[in-house]
């Protein structure tokens, strides 16, 4: 079972300061992102297949509308082979997803992205709740996805798969709601999008201390 960082509330405390109105942190989302593309080259947003967050230092896996493995219709259950015990089996579903290129689960997802070394990387992963909250953009609830539909076309308005298990239920997980902005539970079998991140988010780090 994995613990979570509190990037939330590292993103908040950078974003609003002190007293600050939360919607107006907000409008970061317009002007913090940049596209990669091989080797971490910056490019013209449209060009790259990777995403940088300038803010958090994170880079982002971007969706393509060609099938294939970055495919934005690809969804995966939720699976991660270490995560056993001897009594109950944290595993979840191996290959219960609709996907191409790949294992359609998140654990063979992650393996053949890095084998291809996405934008010259071959350190991706699945991303944390917070990871994921950190590029939702609250301001289009009511016009989802919640996310820079620039930089993101082909965000889904839907459910995205984080790496984390649900402590008190090990046949779930939590995903990120990026209609509503929010966290939820659900069952590690349900196919779902994924979209991944890799990096430390050294940037809030950083502005932190």
């Amino acid at each position: 079972m994995k613990t979570e960082t509190t990037l939330v509330g590292l993103l908040l405390a950078m974003l609003c300061g002190c007293g600050g109105e939360t919607e107006h942190a907000d409008a970061i989302h317009d002007v913090k992102y940049r596209s990669l593309a091989a080797a971490g080259v910056v490019v013209e947003n449209g060009v790259g297949n990777c995403v940088e967050d300038t803010v958090t230092g994170l880079t982002w896996e971007k969706k393509t509308a060609t099938a294939g493995l970055h495919y934005w219709q690809n969804r995966y259950s939720w699976y991660n082979p270490n995560e056993n015990n001897d009594e109950l089996d944290y595993r979840g579903l191996e290959n219960g997803g609709e996907c191409t290129n790949s294992a359609c689960d998140t654990w063979n997802f992650v393996r053949a992205v890095n084998e291809k070394g996405l934008c010259g990387f071959r350190d991706w992963r699945m991303p944390t709740r917070d990871e994921l909250y950190s590029i939702s953009d609250r301001r289009k609830v009511s016009t989802p996805p919640t996310a820079n539909l620039e930089f993101f076309p082909y965000m889904q308005a839907d459910e995205y798969w984080t790496g984390f298990d649900y402590s008190m239920q090990y046949e779930s997980a939590w995903a990120w709601n990026f209609v509503y902005g929010h966290d939820r539970v659900d069952w590690k079998k349900t196919p779902k999008y994924v979209r991944l991140v890799r990096g430390d988010a050294v940037a809030l780090e950083e502005v932190k201390e």
